[in-house]
């Protein structure tokens, strides 16, 4: 895995015109459903909500194909919609990140970049943000659950 400083929508479109490699650019996202899709309302998620509009819709309609309904939310883990990704790293939005789904979301994205091996994965470092958990915690997390698929994932902290 790389870790990258700098706004992941932009590192990602960098890269893609540099290398010319297949991509996927995804956000850490949550499990809250609303009638006008999956809610992205803050930070990584928002903006790339604004950057595709119809992405809350589409997500919404990936978790509900392969998601688990809980008390409240879904979990799904990742999903994937085009170019774009939702990484889960909460079950409520107003939640704190939790381990266990960031966990789930890593090893679904293995699954995904095991099918797609010439695919690179651009996001924002999961569940430190607004999700509240420090590098230091999510890092191993996500190096055990990726495996060797983490080697073709780039994140990006702002700081």
């Amino acid at each position: 895995m790389q870790v990258k400083k700098g706004d992941f929508l932009k590192g990602a479109l960098l890269t893609k015109g540099l290398e010319r490699r297949r991509f996927l650019v995804a956000a850490p996202t949550n499990g809250v459903l609303s009638p006008r899709g999956l809610v992205m309302g803050a930070g990584a998620a928002k903006a790339l909500a604004e950057a595709e509009p119809r992405l809350p819709y589409l997500f919404a309609e990936a978790i509900r194909r392969v998601g688990t309904r809980r008390a409240g939310w879904w979990e799904y883990g990742f999903v994937a919609v085009g170019p774009y990704g939702a990484f889960q790293t909460k079950g409520d939005w107003r939640d704190p990140a939790d381990l266990g789904l960031i966990r789930l979301a890593a090893s679904r994205l293995r699954g995904f970049l095991e099918a797609h091996p010439d695919l690179e994965v651009h996001m924002p470092f999961p569940g430190i943000g607004l999700g509240g958990l420090s590098p230091e915690a999510v890092l191993p997390a996500l190096e055990e659950a990726l495996g060797a698929e983490g080697d073709r994932v780039v994140l990006y902290r702002l700081r």
